[in-house]
């Protein structure tokens, strides 16, 4: 006969049976996490703290390929061990705590098949390390042969640590350096936005009468414009025609009716009528 399953709530008979399958979702969640991590960065082998700190430490004086074995194991011990003891841990292997979060950091980052070829070119730590602030859309890209920054895979087996991080550095510099310039026209771009939108919240809130007035002072100001545009041209031009030609009286007053058939043409289709004079009764009454 089978062995019944041993459930926390027969562990603790003090714990209800909601608190009890509560917990034991949790743990199973935990286990299932913990067999995530084992076959993703374990390579089969399960964790036992003297073990992973010979492996740690065999990884540590070897290749960028090497030290990012060294941080899946790393991933695995940390996931593994109690609170507390990951520290000491660290020590024992030899490497500072700062390093190990970079290693882990590194791990995870490059943990895609597809970058193996930027770890082989990379070939040390310390210029994996600086690709690490490409994000990973740039990784996969500069793995699969293309340009990233400006550099290829050609470039990051070439250059020493300085180099590469010179050239992230700049290429950075000059990344942010277009996102100011743009950030600073889309500011200058919404601030014309925002007083175009107050100008014409300005025109709107107008009263008719404000409009009425506006709108009377401009087709004043278009007339006085025009008669000053044709009065002293005209004078001019036709007393020369005329001191030249005295004949050419009947050729003046054609081109002026021209002129005036065009401005009845106006009133005709606004339906102005006519004024017989502008000015008003009171200036040319005669005193008593």
């Amino acid at each position: 006969m089978a062995r019944p399953k041993t459930t926390l709530a027969d562990q603790a008979p003090d714990m209800n049976i909601e608190q009890a399958e509560a917990l034991d979702s949790v743990q199973h969640a935990e286990v299932e996490r913990m067999a995530v991590i084992l076959r993703q960065f374990s390579d089969g082998i399960p964790f036992e703290p003297y073990r992973y700190e010979l492996i740690i430490r065999e990884h540590l004086s070897r290749s960028a390929e090497a030290m990012l074995a060294a941080g899946r194991a790393l991933i695995v011990a940390k996931e593994s061990l109690g609170h507390g003891d990951w520290l000491p841990f660290v020590e024992r292997v030899g490497v500072e705590e700062r390093v190990a979060r970079r290693m882990i950091q590194a791990a995870f980052k490059f943990s895609d098949p597809k970058t193996i070829k930027l770890i082989e070119a990379a070939g040390n730590k310390s210029k994996l390390f600086e690709l690490m602030v490409l994000d990973d859309e740039e990784i996969a890209e500069l793995a699969d042969g293309g340009t990233v920054v400006g550099l290829e895979l050609d470039d990051v087996e070439r250059m020493g640590t300085r180099e590469l991080r010179a050239a992230l550095r700049d290429a950075r510099a000059e990344d942010q350096a277009k996102d100011k310039l743009l950030a600073d026209k889309n500011t200058a771009i919404d601030r014309l936005t925002a007083e175009v939108q107050k100008a014409r919240s300005r025109i709107q809130r107008a009263t008719v009468d404000e409009q009425i007035v506006a709108a009377t002072n401009d087709v004043a100001g278009v007339c006085i414009g025009l008669t000053a545009e044709i009065l002293t041209p005209l004078r001019e031009a036709a007393g020369r025609l005329l001191a030249l030609s005295p004949d050419a009286g009947a050729a003046i007053a054609g081109h002026v009716t021209q002129v005036r058939q065009a401005l009845d043409e106006i009133s005709a289709e606004f339906n102005l009528g006519t004024v017989t004079s502008l000015v008003p009764d009171w200036a040319t009454a005669e005193e008593e």
